[in-house]
């Protein structure tokens, strides 16, 4: 009697865990749409929910409701590649101005020049002296220990990049890409985004939910390198240098003059500019480009498209200041012109570098750039001190336009640039309508799948079969609690993962009531006997294929990628409940059954 309550009290306790950790998932479903947001907040929702006193906002608090995939509810499916190599050519660069300043600190008055070529792995290094080569100690070796020094001649030094390091640094550019990316979206605030790796150097983003007019934001959010260069315009060479191309330029392009009289040609292309200017800037001078729109309704943002162009600057390459100073960035609103800005403050070395800057160059353009971009170009009328500087945008743009595009930019400066360009390579929009047809075809399977079984079970095994079905219920609601006790997402291979376990379950059943039929029907052994044996002797079967499952489901976890690691996941979930369930649960129904029948026959 103790053996059969204790029994009894295990199943009752693995059902009230399993409905404790679903209860947010019913709250959430409360509604008809399992989309995070709940459809009440009094009563027992109110010990899953949180909510924001100063805003007001609601949350989920400890166990979260079950989250649908992007194939499921809709959304963004984007993949990225990361140019990894461009990590370590970023970072052979910055070692070699490094070493420059380093040995002018070793020695005052040295003759160096560090030279990284482009591609290459290695800085070569030309000294003045030959016996300048006596600084490079292995202290000094201390600052690069990632490089192997290599003497290749009188006066020139060679520094390797350690192989080892350098699949290191490829490595780490993806891994901070992913972080980097996942900032911006959670400050975009779409809601369970999934950021996963994909061999080497590719980044798969499933963004389930995310509003339609948000996508194309999310995509430029997601892309943007957010390099902030504070760069001089060359205002004195600036017309000269456009002015060489009047009456050269082909179609489309147009030479005009903007900014109080500077030369700029335009198109309405950028990349018809980037492809007329490529390699005809001086080698110490970019282009910067800047988009002019037109506007048809301001208020509405509808843009002209044949009158807006894109107007180029004549930049030095060198940038004066970079946004890796940058302490804090915000939005702000002008309280003359009622327009939003974007307000930065500098650290200690940025305000100085900053004020050095703005000093030296009153009275010229001073460029604010994003990438190749530039987002302003004003005048230093006077030197800035104190170390804060705003950015204005889109003079010609709407109100909110403005307000949204600062926001975004402030965005990428707080959550800091790319390590590594990345480029976009797929990208596919999942509408919500179709994600709800595949849920309701996936529950429709999983409904006609579930009472075909139980209609078989109750037929061909009469009251057995009512007791595999009692299992099967309690199955699939186990395996709906492990999901959400993990955090899973519930996507289209999830749910064919449940189907399958349904069917595993049921198997498990027929091999245990065919074994109890072969001791009863072939070996006439009374009803209490051969249900024990059949439960005993069917053990080694349904625990071997479920075992066979397992291990396909765990290579499938290890080397599977997005929906089919869910697959997997789902099935390990619903082989140790369906082992539960089908063995255990069940042996305790038909003891129970047995202990108060008083027939001489098994309904089986």
């Amino acid at each position: 009697m103790k053996s059969s309550l204790y029994r009894w009290g295990v199943v009752v306790v693995a059902f009230l865990v399993a409905l404790y950790v679903l209860t947010p998932t019913i709250i959430d479903w409360s509604d008809g749409k399992l989309d995070g947001a709940p459809g009440s907040t009094d009563g027992v929702a109110s010990m899953f929910l949180e909510t924001n006193e100063a805003t007001g906002q609601v949350t989920w608090e400890g166990i979260q409701p079950l989250t649908l995939g992007l194939d499921l509810q809709g959304g963004l499916l984007l993949q990225y590649h990361v140019y990894v190599d461009r990590a370590v050519q970023d970072r052979l660069t910055r070692m070699a101005s490094d070493l420059e300043e380093r040995l002018a600190q070793e020695k005052e008055g040295i003759e160096v020049e560090a030279n990284h070529p482009p591609g290459e792995t290695y800085i070569d290094v030309t000294l003045g002296e030959s016996a300048d080569k006596d600084l490079f100690t292995e202290e000094f070796m201390g600052f690069f220990p990632s490089m192997l020094l290599t003497d290749t001649g009188s006066n020139t030094m060679r520094l390797e990049m350690d192989p080892n390091y350098i699949d290191e640094t490829k490595d780490f550019a993806v891994t901070q890409a992913i972080e980097t990316i996942r900032s911006r979206i959670d400050a975009l605030g779409v809601a369970e985004p999934s950021i996963t790796r994909q061999g080497m150097s590719d980044i798969v983003i499933q963004l389930p939910g995310i509003q339609e007019e948000n996508i194309e934001r999310a995509k430029e959010l997601i892309g943007q390198t957010a390099q902030l260069r504070f760069q001089m315009v060359d205002d004195d060479g600036t017309n000269q240098y456009f002015g060489q191309f009047r009456g050269q330029l082909p179609a489309g392009f147009a030479l005009r003059s903007i900014d109080g009289g500077y030369f700029s040609v335009t198109h309405q292309s950028k990349d018809a500019l980037k492809e007329f200017f490529a390699g005809r800037a001086p080698d110490d001078r970019a282009i910067g480009y800047q988009f002019h729109p037109v506007y048809i309704d301001r208020e509405n943002g509808v843009i002209d498209e044949q009158q807006s162009y894109w107007k180029t600057y004549l930049v030095y390459r060198e940038a004066e200041l970079t946004g890796d100073y940058i302490q804090d960035a915000r939005v702000a609103v002008d309280q003359q012109f009622n327009r939003p800005y974007v307000s930065l403050n500098f650290d200690a070395k940025g305000a100085e570098l900053f004020g050095n800057t703005t000093t030296e160059y009153t009275g010229q353009r001073f460029a604010i750039m994003m990438d190749d971009e530039v987002n302003s170009a004003p005048v230093i009328n006077e030197p800035i001190l104190g170390g804060r500087a705003q950015i204005t945008l889109g003079s010609m743009q709407s109100y909110s336009e403005i307000q949204q595009e600062a926001q975004d930019l402030v965005i990428a400066l707080r959550h800091g640039a790319l390590p590594a360009p990345i480029e976009r390579q797929f990208e596919t929009i999942v509408g919500p309508t179709l994600g709800q047809d595949s849920i309701d075809s996936s529950m429709r399977a999983l409904m006609v799948g579930s009472i075909l079984v139980i209609l078989f079970m109750l037929i061909y095994y009469r009251r057995s079969g009512f007791i595999s079905t009692i299992a099967l219920t309690l199955n699939l609601v186990l395996i709906m609690a492990g999901l959400a006790a993990i955090g899973a997402t519930l996507t289209l291979p999830g749910i064919a993962g449940i189907i399958l376990t349904v069917g595993m379950a049921v198997d498990a059943n027929v091999i245990i009531y065919e074994r109890i039929r072969e001791e009863l029907v072939v070996r006439k052994k009374p009803i209490r006997v051969a249900v024990k044996e059949g439960f005993d002797l069917a053990f080694s079967a349904v625990l071997d294929a479920n075992i066979t499952t397992g291990i396909a489901a765990l290579v499938l976890l290890q080397y599977g990628t997005g929906p089919i690691r869910g697959f997997a996941i789902t099935l390990l979930i619903g082989i140790v409940s369906t082992l539960f369930t089908a063995v255990y649960v069940t042996r305790i129904l038909f003891d129970d059954w047995m202990a108060h029948s008083k027939k001489d026959t098994l309904s089986i």
